[in-house]
């Protein structure tokens, strides 16, 4: 199988290529280093006729930390809306047999919802600390279904938890949130500092996804195309959630930190809790194992020491 990684050589988008490539399929990678330019149309449009993948697997996007999407609201909201119009455009001209991928963040979900269920998606606005880009995620969904009423474009869409794992850039306005909280302990423990600052109270709730695992379940789907079950939005759901102090734990634990946790809770927490229903999941997955957290985090810990000094 013809396999286009969009967004590449980024955080999700390598864990993807990765995993797809041990299997043996022709996988591209392309991202803003290769000339790919998805905000401009003839860019997006060149480069998909090229190389007529069979499966896209739309890894980009343009986000960060809360903080980072609230300050740059109106960019994230533009960036992200001209890259999806752009990309749904071009397959339609280019190869309108291909079929797209689609991992959709579940802030897109309700911002007063504590458990996330598929069907509920429309049922409130998302939080307000995240907009932009969740309105953008929502768009992704409305694009999906508007392209396959009127030309029959196929997406397979999947709501995926908070993620983490290697690969995530070292940049804490811009790495995903776990991500972030590993390497600032990790490079708190190697520098000898004897206190770390974490943004926020600590008590919001997340559920987490161990990048690898969204990358399986990528490959899993590309094997079984032709199954019943794509059409409506899946959910890389768990049902289960930590709080940011918790994960601090672990993190400090692991990566044997032993200074002081000082919370500044002038910065925003975000949703209180975000934790994903997981029945439809386990009809699509039954056998599917996760990544235990604890593992995760070790290994990230472990790729966040390869790469310091950051």
């Amino acid at each position: 199988m013809k396999i286009l990684v969009l967004g590449g050589h980024g955080f999700v988008g390598r864990n993807v290529a990765d995993v797809l490539r041990e299997l043996r399929h022709e996988v591209t990678s392309l991202s803003r280093r290769d000339g790919l330019d998805l905000t401009d149309y003839e860019s997006t449009e060149k480069h998909i006729t090229d190389i007529t993948p069979d499966l896209i697997v739309n890894c980009a996007a343009e986000v960060g930390s809360l903080n980072y999407v609230s300050m740059k609201a109106a960019d994230i909201f533009d960036v992200n809306m001209r890259m999806l119009l752009n990309l749904y455009k071009a397959v339609k001209v280019g190869t309108p047999d291909a079929v797209i991928f689609n991992p959709v963040a579940n802030c897109a979900f309700p911002g007063i919802s504590e458990k996330y269920t598929e069907s509920n998606l429309w049922d409130g606005s998302v939080h307000q600390s995240v907009f932009a880009y969740g309105n953008t995620r929502r768009m992704m969904i409305v694009l999906s279904e508007t392209y396959s009423t009127q030309y029959g474009l196929r997406s397979i869409n999947f709501f995926v938890p908070n993620m983490y794992g290697p690969y995530d850039s070292t940049d804490p306005n811009k790495a995903h949130a776990l991500n972030a909280l590993i390497g600032k302990v990790v490079k708190a423990q190697r520098e000898g500092l004897g206190q770390l600052e974490v943004w926020g109270s600590g008590g919001a709730i997340r559920e987490w996804l161990y990048a690898p695992d969204c990358a399986r379940i990528f490959l899993q789907t590309a094997e079984r195309l032709d199954e019943y079950g794509w059409d409506e939005p899946i959910n890389i759901g768990q049902n289960y959630g930590l709080s940011v102090r918790e994960l601090i734990n672990i993190i400090v634990r692991e990566a044997r930190y032993e200074g002081a946790i000082v919370w500044n809770r002038s910065m925003p927490d975000g949703a209180p809790k975000k934790v994903m229903d997981d029945t439809r999941f386990h009809k699509q997955f039954p056998g599917f194992i996760f990544t235990d957290l604890v593992a995760g985090i070790r290994e990230t810990i472990r790729y966040y020491e390869s790469i310091y000094p950051f």
